[in-house]
């Protein structure tokens, strides 16, 4: 089954194409590999340029605009072919989530926005099948509720 995966459902091909223009245009020196990673996880970004046929050195000076568009469109609708499950002996989480470095650990809200609790699974935290995923997400709901809980 193929699904696509919006990277940016708020905005519109156009916007993401114009907003990325104007990031590597401001750091015109800088490869647009290093330009994405303001706006894409770091792990896509490769994955991304070559679907797109864009080399990850370019420079803003070197961006071929049809290519560049593609890019855009494949974050609006990147494709994913869904093949079925694994058994739970192959199950493992995925890696992504809230950066935790952009997290306190003492309160587990956000350290960019104020009054934003994270926890669970949308954290980017590793872990076996086997309880430790279910351990880490009690712990870091216990630990932002009771504090989202004391927010004035």
């Amino acid at each position: 089954m193929l699904v696509t995966v919006d990277l940016f459902p708020e905005r519109s091909t156009d916007e993401v194409y114009s907003e990325s223009m104007a990031l590597a245009r401001s750091d015109a020196k800088k490869a647009i590999k290093n330009v994405l990673k303001s706006l894409l996880s770091e792990r896509l970004i490769p994955l991304l340029l070559a679907k797109s046929e864009l080399d990850e050195q370019l420079t803003y000076d070197n961006i071929p605009k049809q290519k560049w568009l593609e890019l855009c469109k494949l974050m609006k609708a990147f494709p994913v072919i869904v093949k079925g499950t694994l058994s739970l002996e192959e199950a493992f989480v995925t890696g992504g989530g809230i950066q935790l470095k952009e997290v306190d650990p003492s309160t587990m809200q956000s350290k960019l926005v104020q009054g934003l609790y994270f926890c669970g699974e949308i954290l980017d935290i590793h872990g076996y099948t086997g309880g430790y995923n279910i351990t880490a997400a009690f712990s870091t709901g216990y630990m932002a509720g009771t504090h989202a809980a004391m927010q004035d």
